[in-house]
């Protein structure tokens, strides 16, 4: 014969710590900027740092100081730590160019209203 007891299912237990917490959208928005935000820091901080050969000059691209010091004496790319220039070249527009490479990063800079600006600029 056939049993008409109900059959129970045992409640889900409720988690807690960090891993049930995460479950909450809005702790998972939050837990999202943030990872977003520290991405965002160290993408900044790495183009930022100190010996970088390329700063960025409101919404422009220019050469660092020290990449305009040895636009203007070349001399200067042959000590540690400076960036390197390649020879003078023209662009389609008639701009004065040079080459530039320093440790990772490597492009193009030209002279454009008067400002060193950065053309091209690539991650070797």
């Amino acid at each position: 014969m056939h049993s008409h007891a109900l059959e129970t299912v045992p409640p889900t237990p409720v988690r807690s710590g960090w891993r049930g917490a995460l479950r909450n959208r809005w702790v998972r928005l939050p837990a999202a900027l943030a990872s977003l935000a520290f991405g965002v820091f160290i993408t900044l901080s790495i183009w930022a740092e100190p010996g970088s050969p390329v700063v960025v000059d409101g919404s422009k691209l220019v050469a660092s100081s020290r990449l305009h010091q040895v636009l203007n004496d070349p001399s200067l790319g042959t000590r540690e730590g400076n960036p390197s220039v390649g020879a003078r070249f023209t662009d389609k527009s008639g701009h004065s160019c040079h080459p530039f490479a320093q440790g990772a990063v490597n492009g193009t800079v030209c002279q454009i209203e008067g400002d060193w600006r950065v053309t091209e600029v690539r991650q070797r």
